[in-house]
């Protein structure tokens, strides 16, 4: 229902802008935070998050990683990082991003 409610407000020409700009996100999530066990969660965050809150996302991850002096090829801590801030952004926003244990 949003993709279609963006549709009317904004036209189909801007949703699909909108998707480019999401798939680009998506892409560099992939690519350099992908710990081999991240990418579904990066592809469900890039899919129920606003684009907005993903490209901060990104940047605040690469602030925290330069300011920790975490390693590039640090594939793992990346991940971390930046799973858990899309993490608390999906809780103030009221979207589960991982399944809760029972």
């Amino acid at each position: 229902m949003p993709n279609l409610n963006f549709i009317k407000k904004h036209g189909i020409e801007k949703f699909v802008e909108q998707q480019k700009k999401r798939v680009r996100v998506l892409e560099t999530m992939i690519e350099n935070f992908d710990d081999g066990r991240s990418r579904s969660f990066f592809c469900k965050a890039a899919t129920l998050l606003d684009l907005t809150s993903l490209e901060n996302s990104l940047e605040v991850a690469s602030k925290k990683i330069k300011a920790e002096n975490i390693a590039s090829n640090n594939i793992k801590a990346k991940a971390k990082i930046l799973k858990s801030i899309l993490n608390e952004i999906a809780l103030t926003k009221g979207v589960e991003l991982v399944k809760r244990k029972r």
